[in-house]
């Protein structure tokens, strides 16, 4: 099937172009909201520490965005060049601790291969088959259930993945002096940063303030990318039947929030549009969908329903659905 070609597709093109006025609109005032709240952090720590973590979470809906913003760059459709979304990702990743060129090769691999059980492992959540995790040996299915539990995953994995995992090259971006470069030069923006913060504001009031950023920006973040592909009806599927199309519109969720958390979240919910076509900038998404009819047959997910996912951790490619462990039974089970 030549994707280009469908409805969708189709659809989704007269979107498919970058602005500057709302680009740098939605820029500013984002790098404005969260370096005010920063600052009033600060400020709030000789009030009351509970003043501070108030604003925390408006610091990390910001943070977030900017995290949004550097995805988009990390598919050049952010801004008309290519030059500019590689000056302005790499700002970005600065800013919220992403490698921008190192992750933006493991999330293209992600998107080439989402929703194929014979390329997993790229840039996702980790998934296994009931199959898998059956005939796996106790220490493997052990770690497997530690990983795929969601206070581990959201609340540990999460922040453990931004603050250190991705200050080391790893995987298949590992092997290129790209991939070096990116982690190793965000390290030193980063370095130049923080240490500068901490100079400026002492090493504890840093920590006070941007350690409940960076948790819970960390957490929204995965949360987002996980809950758009890892619902119970997701799309997933040998090479043979694979393809990219029913993978976008099928394994890709429409995240049906209220218009402030798509505010929060950069309107990644539109994440099926997103999928189909990555040069669609998520200032035009919310217009792609109403406008287009062929783009809202997405699997429609509330927030009510989404946190139902998070104990979602098996493929079973017999039932075709998303499974939790409980659905086997008792941990140790090994029935085929």
């Amino acid at each position: 099937m030549q994707v280009t070609k469908t409805p969708a597709f189709v659809a989704s093109r007269v979107f498919a172009h970058a602005s500057y006025s709302k680009a740098f609109f939605q820029l500013g005032h984002t790098i404005a909201i969260y370096g005010m709240t920063i600052g009033l952090m600060f400020a709030s720590l000789s009030v009351h520490y509970g003043v501070t973590l108030l604003l925390s979470l408006l610091a990390a809906a910001a943070y977030l965005r900017l995290f949004m913003i550097g995805h988009d760059c990390s598919h050049g459709s952010y801004l008309p060049h290519k030059w500019q979304n590689m000056l302005l990702g790499n700002m970005m990743g600065v800013l919220t601790n992403t490698p921008f060129q190192y992750w933006a090769g493991q999330h293209a691999m992600h998107h080439r291969s989402t929703g194929n059980l014979d390329k997993r492992g790229d840039g996702d959540v980790i998934t296994r088959t009931v199959e898998e995790y059956v005939n796996s040996g106790w220490f493997s299915r052990l770690c497997y259930r530690v990983y795929r539990n969601p206070w581990v995953l959201f609340f540990f994995s999460a922040p453990l993945h931004f603050v250190v995992l991705q200050r080391i090259p790893l995987g298949e971006q590992s092997k290129t002096w790209g991939g070096w470069l990116s982690v190793m030069g965000t390290n030193l923006g980063i370095l130049i940063y923080y240490g500068s913060m901490i100079l400026i504001f002492g090493l504890k009031p840093f920590l006070l303030v941007y350690v409940p950023v960076v948790m819970l920006s960390s957490l929204g973040a995965v949360w987002l990318f996980y809950v758009q592909h890892q619902f119970e009806d997701a799309y997933w599927e040998r090479n043979g039947v694979w393809n990219y199309h029913d993978a976008t519109l099928e394994g890709s969720s429409f995240y049906d929030l209220p218009r402030w958390l798509h505010w929060v979240s950069g309107n990644i919910g539109y994440h099926h549009i997103h999928h189909l076509n990555p040069k669609v900038p998520n200032y035009h998404l919310p217009t792609c969908y109403d406008d287009q009819p062929a783009l809202q047959n997405a699997r429609k997910l509330g927030i009510v329903e989404s946190l139902s996912t998070a104990w979602l951790a098996l493929w079973d490619e017999k039932a075709g659905k998303m499974v939790s462990f409980s659905s086997l039974g008792a941990p140790g089970r090994t029935t085929q």
